[in-house]
């Protein structure tokens, strides 16, 4: 009898792993899909921002409000400390842009925070995180469905650290000068009946998660969940530190979608693809982070088997036009 209780000790934990830790990695790791700054993915940043701080600690409101950084801080290219604007607990940034965002192909925009690793080698960060919204109308939002696996028992304390393997859409994910990024399709069964367009995104809203476990202040994710972060940060510096907010596909790069077709995708050894781009005059391969993988000019049997797993932008070049689009490498 005591082995089939081994046995069923053994299967449920191996049911809790596979069930746990399934999202993409900290930056460095295999398979992470935080975006550097300067990736040449990025066409746009924040153009203006409204920014409405709140407490220091949501528990003591007497102590005041966050008041570290302003609305310019959250303004144009993501740079880290000290340019950012803290949001206290549960406060929030209204972010516009030059033009609106669409739903193009995989990621539409990045979210960053100026979050830091426990060391050199740990995936643990201290990250402080955020949902995130979006609006047409700047009236009515919806927000992106987060996952949090974090353990909901014991408190992450003010300096603590979390794994981005327990997290999914939510800001902060990622650490200082790498974008969380967001993918509109994950709306595309929320926005029925709202009057919000996912290829008119006007309007980003960032908004503080208390990460506090005492039911009267918890913040939850789409599934019911307490978010665990760290908490209290009782200081000017408190909750979400909004760096900045890249955008990927806007109304301005319509080109993304329609003209380019990679086959086969995912791919292990070779792709090719199908564009309409007469004379094509290279092709790009640049991994997540933006850094150039492979150029070549031929556009059929494209050897990627040297190329880690991961997600991968492919960008092709012809004398007037350039066209993009991602693909997974397994």
């Amino acid at each position: 009898m005591k082995y089939i209780f081994l046995i069923l000790f053994l299967l449920n934990c191996f049911v809790t792993t596979v069930k746990s830790q399934h999202f993409p990695p900290a930056v460095g790791f295999e398979g992470s899909t935080a975006i550097y700054k300067d990736s040449s993915v990025f066409i746009d940043w924040v153009k203006h921002a409204e920014v409405s701080p709140s407490y220091k600690d949501i528990a003591f409101p007497e102590n005041g409000y966050a008041n570290y950084g302003t609305n310019e801080n959250a303004i144009g290219k993501a740079d880290g400390n000290p340019g950012v604007v803290s949001l206290g607990d549960g406060g929030s940034a209204i972010l516009t842009f030059n033009s609106p965002i669409i739903n193009g192909e995989g990621f539409d925009f990045a979210v960053f925070e100026n979050g830091f690793f426990e060391n050199d080698t740990s995936e643990l960060a201290f990250s402080e995180l955020a949902y995130v919204e979006v609006s047409t109308d700047g009236l009515e939002y919806i927000r992106f469905p987060s996952i949090s696996e974090i353990n909901e028992e014991n408190q992450i304390g003010s300096f603590g650290n979390i794994n981005a393997r327990f997290i999914h859409n939510l800001a902060g994910k990622y650490t200082m000068f790498y974008g969380t990024p967001f993918d509109l399709d994950e709306l595309s069964d929320l926005y029925s009946g709202t009057s919000v367009n996912i290829n008119q995104i006007n309007f980003i809203k960032i908004i503080d998660v208390v990460g506090s476990l005492n039911e009267a202040y918890a913040s939850f994710d789409s599934k019911g969940h307490k978010i665990n972060d760290p908490y209290p940060t009782a200081f000017p510096s408190g909750g979400f530190d909004l760096d900045a907010a890249g955008v990927i596909n806007n109304s301005q790069n319509s080109k993304v979608s329609g003209k380019l077709l990679i086959i086969p995708n995912p791919v292990n050894d070779f792709l090719s693809l199908k564009t309409d781009i007469v004379e094509v005059l290279r092709v790009d391969i640049y991994s997540i982070a933006g850094n150039i993988q492979l150029s070549v000019s031929q556009t059929d049997n494209i050897n990627v088997t040297k190329l880690k797993p991961g997600i991968y932008i492919l960008k092709i070049f012809g004398k007037n036009e350039t066209y993009s689009t991602r693909f997974f490498k397994y």
